[in-house]
């Protein structure tokens, strides 16, 4: 291909008596060498979109696992607070309700941990874990709680 157009810009001009012929050989070599690549320089608009679509993707998913991060921990804080100020009230039932929906933040969480790994804005193995404990913890409190409303009702 490079000899090809390289024979079609020496078709093309003729050097006069007037320019050096090593310069315009140079000049026509370096044309025929930047038109060659020029197929492969070329990036039209859908080919750059799509080249950025995976780190435009991974950073949405960073930014919607910040919000919901930042949205869980201001849920969390209000749950504690509340069943802190129940259970100095001896408000049992209505602390453990908020215990549930702070550890019902925890979901919120891992659902966006899921979303983050599976767009690859986090490590898949670390959300995975993070999933795992979170599982691991509300069942253990519904137990809990399951085995305290059983005890109470005997």
């Amino acid at each position: 291909m490079r000899a090809q157009s390289l024979a079609q810009q020496s078709a093309a001009s003729t050097p006069t008596d007037a320019l050096n012929s090593q310069i315009v050989q140079a000049v026509q070599l370096s044309n025929a060498e930047t038109a060659s690549y020029a197929a492969s320089q070329i990036s039209t608009a859908p080919d750059m979109m799509i080249s950025q679509a995976s780190g435009l993707v991974a950073q949405s998913a960073a930014n919607y696992f910040d919000g919901v991060s930042k949205l869980a921990l201001a849920s969390q804080a209000v749950l504690l607070k509340k069943m802190t100020e129940d259970i100095a009230k001896e408000n049992l039932p209505a602390a453990a309700e908020d215990a549930l929906g702070a550890l019902a933040t925890d979901l919120l969480m891992a659902a966006a941990a899921a979303v983050a790994a599976a767009a690859g804005a986090i490590e898949a193995e670390s959300a995975s874990f993070a999933i795992d404990k979170i599982d691991q913890s509300i069942a253990r409190y519904s137990a809990t709680l399951a085995n305290r409303k059983a005890s109470q009702a005997s």
